[in-house]
């Protein structure tokens, strides 16, 4: 009978057909199970490309074991007396299997095949033999195996060299999680006594050591004495006793209970990549000693007498006090968070003050946080209500909460302890409110940036002119339809403002036909509307997808000095991105008003002017009225109309298709921008009023005072222009 006839397994027949095609190995037997659940094949391997001079001694025929199992990774076996190496496991039995692949065999299963496996059997051995097999840019091999218990240690704490430690278990599918709780909460979890040891040699052969099962394996496992290192640590514990205040609050003077007392051990391992390097990594390792204090204190020949520990002879038997190792992960702190999230740069510990936390306020809000972004205040004078839920980042048990409070608890479940707080303080009020507004600038002086997140005009320009003095901001928002977030950014000098990066952005709205349905909605809002009885509808998918675009620009920002607007634009499944660089605009004094006008439009209105010579032209100006701070902002203007009669001594507007045009402005804005006033030119450089120039500045005036708004009028000259507002 063939061998493959006895085969019961469809792989173990693919193995031996593949060695025999290829010619770099030969099964020498097999073996199976009774019951056919797995089979055993014997094998001569040819180690392919062994150096003269090899770093390990390799054979040029290996003799293998490889163990199928249907639907499983095989295991691979080399001789009892293979030299330990990297990427090799050793077993308790003094069993060692080669470590093929770093990832598990269902991520691999697609391209698994006998030759790709008989492959790979070959290249550990060839790599193994020229001491290649770990790549320079592979992370260090652990020092002990992994296993599937863990133990959660806070790492602000731990540098604290405490006797004790409080552990909470919580049950998991693969094995036990121990998560460190505060010492004081007696209620909860179990106290354990901690032995902390630090060795002090590092190694850097990059083996996987035998998993210890005992204090004496443990011990086995270093050059130096751990046993003496764990006997010195007796003392100091029995030392509970001496402090009234603390033994009292974790034991309750009880001395029954700190015999009794648990007991981990936390090892940590200096680690390198070669003898000459320093340590690359420091391991820690934690193990529970399955014993009590009591127990341990014993076996390391300890007696009691009268009320302290006194040592009576050396250690009994090492080998009999069983140990569990467990994974040592730490709670999130901000530095790890940073780290993870690549967030370390100048800004990490910068104070920001972040006015909204809706839906998009919360989740930009959200990312910053993860990422160990910054120290945060927040204000906002909502409450949670259950809508909110579809979008924002809090969930049901904070219905009823303020928003700004309830970000602050949830920021502080992220990061528990107070020393990686995020949040600086949180504000339970509306930013307008005039009475704390001594309070907000004081703490707007010590942030380096406004995050303005309130979807609000009032807000914003309040921001902009009461409140920030020389800290600069940054706005965000969404258009009604959710399918647009933009960003105003001022620069760092706050040359640019906000309501001025508010107009250069409506002008873009104007002039980019693709954004004439930007601001379009059921509702008639403008670009901001933070409607408090109505909630826009939009996918929370884009909330998501915006917010993430955001907080990443916060984080540019604070290296970038420069002012801009960006629109970003959810198309499908693709993002549209345009970014624009600021318009500087010129502040001019008429009366009471100021007036704020865009350089561009500037040099447009003498590039018109100069195109019309000799004749005068002239148009419409286009812009918005703040009332409330006497601001009058020209954004941009329309040329003069084709039925309007130009001379070189006069100028008669015409109408032909003006109202369309100003009807389309208002439309595309939501009504933010629209007719101020009226423009010409002068052939020469005199901007000064004509008497036919004052019969028209008094009617644009009759004409804006029924929308209760100043008349404003410009005369531009050959190298300067005037300005004219009169409010009747």
């Amino acid at each position: 009978m063939s061998t493959l006839a006895t085969l019961q397994l469809a792989f173990s027949k693919e193995i031996v057909v593949a060695l025999e095609r290829t010619g770099i190995g030969k099964l020498i037997s097999s073996s199976a199970a009774a019951e056919h659940s797995w089979e055993l094949l014997e094998v001569d391997i040819v180690a392919i490309e062994l150096p003269q001079y090899p770093v390990f001694p390799v054979k040029a025929i290996e003799r293998i074991k490889i163990k199928i199992v249907d639907d499983c990774l095989p295991e691979v076996f080399c001789r009892r007396d293979f030299p330990i190496v990297p990427h090799l496991n050793v077993y308790e039995n003094g069993d060692k299997t080669l470590c093929l692949f770093d990832v598990s065999f269902h991520d691999i299963k697609y391209m698994f095949n006998a030759s790709m496996f008989i492959n790979r059997i070959v290249y550990w051995f060839s790599k193994t033999a020229r001491g290649e097999l770990h790549q320079p840019d592979q992370p260090l091999e652990p020092f002990f195996p992994s296993v599937n218990n863990a133990t959660i240690l806070n790492v602000n704490k731990h540098a604290i060299d405490s006797p004790f430690i409080r552990f909470e278990e919580i049950k998991t599918r693969s094995g036990r999680l121990l998560t460190e709780i505060p010492l004081q909460e007696n209620g909860r979890g179990r106290l354990f006594a901690c032995l902390r040891i630090a060795i002090k040699k590092t190694y850097s052969d990059n083996i996987i050591n035998c998993l210890p099962q005992t204090l004496f394996d443990l011990n086995s496992a270093f050059d130096e004495d751990i046993l003496q290192e764990i006997d010195r640590c007796i003392l100091p514990i029995w030392a509970i006793k001496q402090n009234a205040k603390e033994y009292m609050q974790l034991f309750h003077q009880q001395e029954t209970a700190l015999k009794n007392c648990s007991l981990v051990l936390l090892v940590r391992i200096s680690l390198a990549r070669s003898p000459e390097a320093e340590p690359e990594r420091f391991e820690l390792k934690a193990f529970t000693i399955e014993t009590t204090f009591q127990t341990l204190y014993r076996a390391f020949g300890y007696c009691k007498e009268g009320t302290k520990l006194v040592k009576k002879q050396n250690l009994i038997n090492a080998q009999e006090i069983t140990i569990m190792q467990h994974e040592v992960l730490c709670h999130l702190n901000r530095s790890f968070a940073q780290d993870l999230n690549e967030a370390q740069n100048s800004g990490c510990n910068s104070n920001f003050f972040q006015i909204g936390l809706g839906a998009f306020g919360s989740q930009i809000a959200n990312n910053c946080i993860r990422s160990g972004y910054g120290k945060w205040t927040y204000i906002d004078p909502d409450v949670v209500y259950p809508h909110n839920l579809s979008r924002h980042c809090l969930n049901a048990s904070d219905i009823g909460q303020n928003k700004a409070k309830a970000m602050c608890a949830y920021a502080e479940r992220i990061f528990p302890d107070k020393a990686d707080s995020c949040v600086n303080t949180f504000m339970e009020t509306n930013i307008l409110s005039p009475d704390l507004k001594d309070d907000f600038i004081e703490a707007i002086k010590s942030s380096s940036m406004i995050i303005d997140t309130a979807a609000s005009v009032a807000v914003e320009r309040y921001i902009c002119h009461e409140l920030a003095g020389l800290t600069r901001c940054v706005s965000f928002f969404m258009n009604p339809t959710g399918s647009c977030a933009i960003m105003l950014l001022e620069d760092e000098k706050r040359e640019v403002t906000l309501d001025v990066l508010e107009m250069q952005y409506y002008n873009i709205l104007v002039n980019n036909p693709k954004y004439h349905e930007h601001l379009k909605s059921e509702l008639r809002v403008i670009y901001s509307s933070s409607c408090r009885s109505t909630s826009l509808k939009y996918p929370q998918d884009n909330v998501a997808i915006f917010a993430g675009i955001c907080s990443k620009a916060v984080k540019d920002a604070i290296n970038n000095t420069k002012g801009l607007i960006a629109i970003w634009k959810v198309d499908g499944l693709t993002i549209d991105s345009e970014i624009y660089p600021t318009d500087s605009y010129k502040n001019l004094t008429c009366g009471d008003w100021t007036i704020k006008i865009a350089y561009l439009v500037e040099t447009k209105f003498y590039e018109n002017r100069k195109k019309k010579l000799p004749c005068e032209t002239g148009g419409v100006l286009i812009g918005s009225y703040d009332y409330e701070r006497k601001i009058c902002y020209i954004v941009d203007f329309i040329s003069s109309p084709e039925d309007s009669i130009e001379s070189p001594c006069s100028y008669i507007r015409g109408s032909k298709g003006l109202l369309k045009k100003i009807r389309a402005i208002e439309n595309i804005t939501a009504g933010n921008l629209g007719y101020v006033g009226e423009w010409h030119s002068h052939p020469n450089d005199c901007t000064g009023q004509s008497q036919d120039d004052k019969m028209l500045m008094q009617s644009i005036a009759e004409y804006n005072a029924t929308q209760s708004c100043p008349g404003c009028m410009m005369i531009v000259g050959d190298t300067h222009f005037t300005v004219y507002l009169e409010n009747i």
